[in-house]
């Protein structure tokens, strides 16, 4: 981990930010939150409300408070608004039509501006990332295993174009992607697909993969998994979640994967090739 100076924790959605907060402070960070979205379990932390509208307001709220290092923790998206207003301040307005792994970029080159560096929130949460091979109890069957190759490398490809982090396969055939909903809504998505007989009555077992994206910072967005995607994913009938090894985050790993063994699916970490 790095040595423990004055962080500027940029807070998303999600249960990993107080653990974040919390890690940190155990490690010996004085931290100083700015949060992107209004959260009750943050008020004691006086936290800076982030207005994307004013990203000159942010630095200068992290030069007041002189931090030496940033982490960006949880769930973060912005409206088409926010992306022009934020690649504008940045002189790059070309950006704002792109995709978020050129939007993630931008931040990084925005902090390096500063003279900040990121410190990545598994630089802080250990245990976070996932490693390769089983990584529950359910083992994969050999024509399985093959489904969750073919959905991870198909998560890349999707992943060069900047759409979303993660897909589902059927077979060799992908059947539906992430887009600007998020995860969760693509397996709420493809529940509703199997109930309609769509998908999960043939041959193919149903795959959930997740990957970052080629060229992705790595402190930055990595994609992350926790025990609700376990729980959409058994609803929509998938058999198996395929993950990138070292860079997919586990959130609440001990209670993912006993949510997994309990469901029936198995846990996977593969690791990817070159970009």
């Amino acid at each position: 981990m790095t040595a423990p100076g004055r962080l500027a924790l940029v807070a998303g959605s999600g249960d990993l930010v107080p653990q974040t907060i919390a890690a940190a402070r155990a490690a010996g960070w004085q931290i100083r939150v700015l949060s992107l979205h209004p959260r009750s379990d943050l008020d004691a932390e006086d936290p800076f409300p982030i207005k994307i509208s004013r990203p000159d307001q942010v630095l200068r709220e992290i030069r007041r408070f002189k931090a030496t290092h940033v982490c960006a923790v949880g769930g973060m998206h912005m409206s088409d608004r926010e992306r022009e207003t934020f690649a504008e301040f940045a002189g790059d307005k070309e950006v704002a039509a792109k995709g978020d792994s050129k939007l993630s970029q931008l931040g990084a080159a925005l902090l390096k501006i500063l003279g900040l560096p990121f410190v990545g929130v598994h630089e802080i949460v250990s245990d976070l990332l996932a490693p390769e091979g089983l990584i529950g109890t359910v083992a994969a069957d050999e024509n399985l295993l093959r489904t969750a190759q073919f959905g991870f490398n198909a998560a890349r490809k999707a992943g060069s174009l900047d759409l979303g982090q993660a897909l589902v396969v059927a077979g060799g055939r992908v059947i539906a992607t992430e887009d600007i909903g998020g995860t969760d809504e693509l397996l709420v998505r493809c529940r509703v697909y199997s109930e309609r007989g769509l998908i999960g009555d043939g041959q193919g077992q149903l795959v959930f993969a997740k990957t970052s994206k080629p060229g992705q910072p790595l402190h930055v967005d990595l994609p992350a998994v926790g025990k609700t995607t376990v729980e959409l994913a058994h609803q929509a009938g998938i058999r198996a979640i395929v993950l990138e090894t070292g860079r997919t985050l586990l959130i609440g790993r001990a209670d993912m994967i006993a949510a997994a063994d309990a469901a029936g699916i198995a846990l996977i970490g593969m690791v990817a090739q070159n970009d």
